[in-house]
């Protein structure tokens, strides 16, 4: 029996993700919303929903920037981008963008009536040669040298697939770390997505078969993440513990489980759920949001799909009949 104390008491020590800075801006030059988050070490995601009443130009500051690899993959709208050393580019919903900034600053622009939609995200040149299992395509090379002097920029057509991957980036319905670990996979996903666009090939599947020490590692990885179902570790920090690479680790989950890191996490979580709610101490409502739901309806729809009703029905049917 799965211990779901943490669920069944007031859940007031819930991970969420690192740090969220978000500022929403209305004023007669444009109205945007732009939060930038912390999911780990080593990655951070961007979001923006802007549009312009005038043109405009922004100037996007941040930390380090020569240690981290960026990307811009745009839903729908168009910026101009100058990194001011002489590099110029654009992000547009056909234009999805790597790149490595010189500098600590990067200026976005927007003709009057422009919108911008678009998700961009950074994750530190270390932690993406990890994830290529140091393999790194050789398109992407220029991208890694140790000193960059001049902005680079590698640009690939915005397809499809990178647009919902980043439109993904943007759901509300997870909260805490549920949340963090689906925008971890996006990323993932996106920077995989972006690195076979630059190639011109589809991405490279390994079929190298799991050893016994990593299947013992990936064992070990699945009991560490369900440990403690309020403050899971990431994706990142599971690869570090149990001494693989990222992308090795995902292959491995979905190998052994079945399933994601995510969908383990989250499946796991849905099974405490359902013991809690047949104790019949906690509402629906903060049972779904307990275990990392910002929508009941959400939790309803992930809870049928999981064990074959809704939890309303799903409870009629356990009753015992007299």
């Amino acid at each position: 029996m799965p211990n779901v104390e943490w669920l069944l008491r007031e859940a007031t020590e819930e991970r969420t993700l690192q740090l969220s800075e978000r500022a929403v801006i209305d004023n007669e030059k444009w109205r945007a919303t732009i939060e930038r988050l912390e999911i780990g070490p080593g990655l951070r995601v961007f979001l923006t929903d802007a549009e312009a009443h005038h043109d405009i130009t922004v100037e996007a500051r941040d930390d380090r920037t020569d240690q981290w690899m960026g990307s811009q993959v745009t839903i729908a709208g168009r910026a101009d981008i100058d990194f001011l050393d002489g590099q110029r580019t654009h992000a547009a919903s056909d234009h999805a963008l790597l790149f490595r900034a010189s500098g600590r600053s990067a200026a976005y622009s927007l003709r009057a009536g422009a919108k911008f939609h678009s998700a961009g995200y950074g994750l530190c040149v270390e932690r993406i040669v990890r994830l290529f299992d140091g393999e790194v395509p050789d398109p992407l090379r220029a991208l890694f040298d140790s000193k960059i002097d001049v902005s680079r920029v590698i640009a690939m057509r915005g397809s499809g697939l990178l647009r919902n991957l980043a439109a993904s980036l943007f759901a509300r319905g997870f909260n805490g770390p549920l949340r963090t670990l689906m925008m971890e996979g996006a990323v993932i996903q996106l920077l995989a997505a972006q690195a076979a666009a630059a190639t011109h090939r589809p991405p490279i599947r390994s079929r190298r078969p799991l050893t016994m020490r990593e299947r013992d590692a990936i064992r070990e990885a699945r009991a560490r993440l369900l440990a403690d179902m309020r403050r899971p570790p990431t994706v990142g920090e599971l690869a570090t513990i149990v001494q693989l690479t990222e992308k090795r680790l995902n292959s491995g989950f979905r190998t052994l489980f079945g399933t994601t890191v995510f969908q383990t996490l989250r499946n796991e979580r849905l099974e405490h759920a359902r013991i809690a709610l047949l104790s019949g101490t906690v509402p629906i409502k903060q049972v779904a949001f307990r275990v990392g739901y910002n929508h009941v309806t959400n939790f309803i729809n992930a809870f049928a799909v999981r064990y074959g009703a809704p939890p309303r029905q799903y409870l009629k049917q356990a009753a015992p009949r007299h």
